[in-house]
């Protein structure tokens, strides 16, 4: 090498010297390798992009997905490779070897494989970028290892290259970081494609697949474990296997030597131990390592640490705070207990205490755990209150708690009430309401030894829990709530102190879920909405919102659209809106309103939302999503017609309900009436003389089934079914009220149901939702009809329209049938008020139309006839249409008159509501794009000298 003005000139190798293959070769892996075809997809999609770059740890799989995606490429378009090493640091080799995998990939013109004689270094990078080949299929540069050029002089040549790279060339730099890199400019400019160590991590799916393609198939346990522990750190799964996944100690052993190997024996003896310090806490807070260190300068070592390492990550750019990996923070808490043993309790309550004063209860106790100092973690559990163990903290609080040796255990009442009341919850929230009755009994029988301020908070803990825990495990008696809900209300007037609050709150939402299980949706409503202010005066905003869901669901089967509509979606906007736990019930609340308003097919929906995200444990004595979302599909089933469908799904709940006690019944079943027995609306009114249950949940789906009866038209049935439900003495429940009026109704027993449902409609001696209101005015207005008295029948189909309307609640007058569509027909007028909402009930009625008998409704009709039937939602005239369509007037008219016979419907009404039924119509969306396309092509027809365009191709889309 020589040198001129323009810098270092480089010569060519020796004659006969070839470049050293291995590096330009695309490497192929000693092991069995995971073939991913996510990462081939991933980096396929990044090399559309000037420079993509690959970063992660030691062991994150860069090179093997980057070669295994080179070699699955075609031959004619095989990447360029260099496998760097410190030996690329200087300029000539590097610029060599990278010419040399350019020459190879097919990058340079005329064959060339070497540089041009006497050029300068600082030339070369502008030579390139003028001779690499243009192409429309750019030639790919792989550079593995890229971090090694850190701080050499090939660093600054890469640059150039980078600043001037060609359009034929792309690209890829691998290694552990970015450090040097003249990246920044193309990440703004969305020219870099970064992928990093989380997208190289294995998946579940790739974790379970990679462990049966080494013939030791894991189970999901085993999988979530090695999840948790590796985070899909190739490495680390690779070392649990040739461990074998369940010698923890010996994986562990292979992942010390690796990361000393790759990492911790490259680092300074000083960062190493700084490390070591650092590692006792889950988090690393830039302020708690410095004083864990004595280290002024911690924040910017760990940002350093960060970048270079990939194991320590920051948790977000500017928080200050990190995280080591598990792995890696296992071994450096191994290191620390055998290299500095008499440091590590020391800085165990140095933790516990920096935790603990910020308020973070599981690391604080965790940290006072590992050294003993448990009287120390149960005050600061006390402190927290039992709502903490409601929290994703729960779990690890319990898990360290359970190491308390039991000659540990606190001789101090306070601190071991606090403990078996914690201990308590815990079980509950976890869905284990047997484990948690020893606790709540411990926490009972030391009530007595606390204080009287401590005492009242510490009660209405208990008192919420025994809700809990009553709800969950026994049939209660009827009034068991009233004295939960006296407590509850004395202490409502005046809560001292947060946790108070929190305590009140949680008793409240306690009580609001036994409501809603046992179907008392007013009762639960209020609950709800106690428990809301309560917890949101203590802070626990996630727990408002669990109940919040709850409220919605009750507020949806209560009638109240509106108010469930608001709070569903005021939950699902805020930051809890996603949560695991909340979407299955506001699934289920959005499923209530839509069936109140006859829309199926979204309630259907967000019912399967519901099942499917539901399968997850729930806490005990919240109400069953399995068994409310059951009552739901019943209905469905019930509108849709299909009747065995419906008594199948009434059948299980009712098993559901027997078999489980959180839903269970508060009574005993009588025998029913006698089939021969006619109703009698005094007999109804009086409960026939028996005992009968009286649980909201079997009311409800006694009705159910006594609903599906009338439909079948087996009255006799529908009569023995609510006879089991009709209390005596203590009033019966609305709902019941209802369907007892409309079996006297198909008894033809009209003055009958009318004296039934008065009280009802009297809204006085029944505490009556707005769903059972609009209920009771439908069968009125039918009574009245038959009774020949349509003027009082108008007022009441009036009244129910109001009712109705604000919540565009159609779902009641589409369930009650014909004779209510009838009513509506007849006695609203156009000129009516709610004319309007009439006219929008009668069109959900037309579309309930029956399907026509072909198995495939899109064939019905011919592309004409449904580029006709497309435009009819458009309240175009039928000459506009033809005008859109290039057709004449009387082809329109056969085309509709085709359309109404094959869908089996009269009018244009019909037969919008039978297309969108069968799902022949475009969405709202794309009506709006057709009346678009219509209005254009209506007005080049108009222009003069213009050609007449064929008919837009998406009217032939099904």
């Amino acid at each position: 090498m020589t040198t001129t003005a323009s810098g270092p000139v480089l010569t060519a190798p020796p004659q006969g010297v070839a470049l050293p293959e291995d590096k330009l070769r695309i490497p192929r892996t000693g092991l069995a390798v995971l073939r991913r075809s996510r990462i081939g997809e991933l980096l396929d999609d990044a090399v559309t992009r000037r420079v993509t770059l690959i970063t992660g740890p030691p062991g994150a799989g860069k090179t093997v997905a980057a070669a295994q995606w080179a070699a699955a490429r075609p031959s004619s378009r095989r990447p360029g490779w260099v496998s760097l090493d410190a030996a690329d640091a200087e300029p000539g080799t590097f610029w060599r070897h990278l010419v040399g995998a350019l020459a190879k990939a097919g990058a340079l013109p005329g064959g060339r494989t070497v540089l041009p004689a006497e050029i300068g270094v600082r030339d070369i990078p502008q030579w390139i970028s003028a001779t690499v080949r243009p192409a429309s299929d750019p030639a790919i540069l792989v550079l593995d290892d890229v971090h090694v050029l850190a701080g050499c002089g090939a660093l600054t040549g890469l640059n150039e290259l980078i600043r001037h790279e060609p359009p034929g060339l792309r690209l890829v730099l691998v290694g552990r970081s970015a450090a040097g890199l003249a990246i920044s400019r193309l990440r703004l400019e969305g020219e870099l494609a970064d992928v990093g160590a989380s997208d190289l991590a294995c998946t579940p799916d790739e974790t379970a697949a990679y462990f049966a393609m080494l013939g030791r198939p894991i189970s999901q346990t085993e999988r979530d474990y090695l999840m948790r522990k590796t985070e899909g750190w190739l490495a680390g799964l690779r070392m649990t296997a040739l461990a074998g996944a369940a010698d923890q100690v010996g994986a562990q052993g292979l992942v010390a030597d690796y990361l000393h190997d790759e990492v911790l024996g490259k680092l300074p003896q000083e960062v190493r131990e700084f490390m070591m310090r650092t590692s006792l806490s889950p988090t690393v807070p830039a302020e708690l390592a410095q004083i864990l260190t004595g280290e002024a300068g911690a924040a910017g070592l760990l940002e350093h640490l960060s970048r270079e390492t990939g194991l320590v990550q920051a948790l977000t750019r500017d928080s200050g705070e990190y995280r080591y990996h598990p792995m890696l923070r296992d071994v450096l808490a191994v290191s620390l207990r055998l290299e500095m043993p008499q440091e590590a309790p020391g800085l165990q309550r140095r933790v516990a205490r920096w935790h603990a004063d910020r308020g973070e209860v599981l690391p604080a106790v965790q940290a006072a755990a590992e050294v003993g100092e448990w009287e120390f973690g149960l005050h600061v559990l006390r402190d927290a209150g039992p709502v903490v163990m409601f929290s994703a903290a729960g779990p690890g609080l319990e898990a360290a708690l359970a190491g308390m040796p039991l000659g540990q255990l606190p001789t101090d009442e306070t601190l071991d009430v606090a403990l078996a009341v914690a201990l308590a919850a815990a079980r509950i929230w976890q869905g284990d309401a047997d484990g948690a009755l020893p606790h709540l009994e411990r926490a009972e029988a030391g009530l007595p030894a606390l204080s009287a301020s401590d005492r009242d908070e510490t009660e209405l803990w208990i008192a919420g829990l025994r809700v809990l825990l009553t709800t969950a495990v026994t049939a209660p008696e009827p009034g068991w709530l009233e004295p939960y809900w006296t407590l509850a209300t004395e202490a409502h007037a005046d809560p001292r102190g947060l946790g108070a609050h929190r305590a009140l709150g949680t008793l409240w939402l306690a009580i609001g879920f036994a409501a809603l299980g046992e179907c008392d949706d007013q009762l639960a409503r209020s609950a709800f909405l106690h428990a809301g202010a309560q917890l949101s005066a203590g802070g626990l905003l996630a727990l408002r919102e669990r109940g919040r869901c709850w409220e919605a669901v009750a507020a949806a089967r209560y009638g109240d659209l509106a108010t469930a509509t608001r709070i569903a979606g005021s939950v699902a906007d805020g930051p809890h809106g996603r949560d695991s736990d909340l979407v299955p019930v506001l699934a289920l609340a959005g499923a209530a309103v839509r069936l109140a308003r006859d829309e199926p097919d979204a309630a259907g929906t967000l019912l399967d939302e519901a099942d499917v995200a539901a399968m997850a444990p729930r806490p005990a004595g919240e109400p069953s999503i399995a068994v409310l979302a059951g009552l739901l599909r019943a209905k469905l089933a019930l509108a849709d017609g299909n009747l065995a469908g419906a008594r199948g799904l009434t059948r299980w709940l009712s098993d559901a309900v027997a078999a489980a006690p959180a839903m269970g019944y508060a009574g005993t079943p009588v025998s029913t009436v006698a089939p021969d027995q006619a109703p009698d609306a005094a007999m109804l009114l009086e409960g026939g003389g028996a005992p009968t249950r009286r649980d909201g949940l079997a009311a409800g789906i006694a009705v159910l089934d006594a609903e599906i009866s009338l439909a079948a038209g087996e009255l006799e049935r529908a009569q023995a079914t609510l006879a089991e439900v009709t209390d005596t003495g203590a009033g019966v429940r609305p709902e019941v009220i209802v369907c007892q009026a409309k079996l006297l109704i198909a008894s033809e027993n009209d003055k009958g149901a009318l004296t039934l449902i008065g009280p009802v409609l009297a809204d006085s001696s029944v505490a009556c939702s707005v769903a059972d209101r609009i209920g009771a005015l439908l069968a009125a207005v039918v009574a009245r009809r038959r009774l020949t008295q349509g003027h009082e029948a108008a007022e009441l189909l009036s009244e129910a329209l109001a009712l109705a309307e604000p919540d565009d609640a159609c779902g009641a007058f589409v369930a009650a049938g014909p004779a209510v569509r009838s009513a509506l027909t007849v006695l609203i007028s156009p000129s009516s008020r709610c004319a309007g909402f009439a006219g929008r009930i009668l069109d959900r009625f037309d579309g309930r139309l029956p399907r026509p008998a072909s198995a495939q409704p899109a064939a019905l009709l011919t592309d004409s006839e449904l580029a006709v039937l497309r435009f009819l939602p458009s309240h175009m005239t039928n000459q506009e249409i033809a005008e859109s369509l290039f057709l004449s007037i009387n082809t329109i008219k056969t085309h509709l008159s085709s359309v109404y016979r094959k869908l089996g419907v009269a009018n244009r009404r019909q037969a919008i509501a039978q297309g969108r039924r069968l799902e022949l119509l475009l969405g709202r969306a794309r009506q709006r794009s057709a009346r678009a396309l219509a209005s254009a092509a209506r007005a080049t027809a108009a222009s003069p000298g213009r050609l007449r365009a064929k008919p837009p191709s998406c009217w032939q889309v099904r």
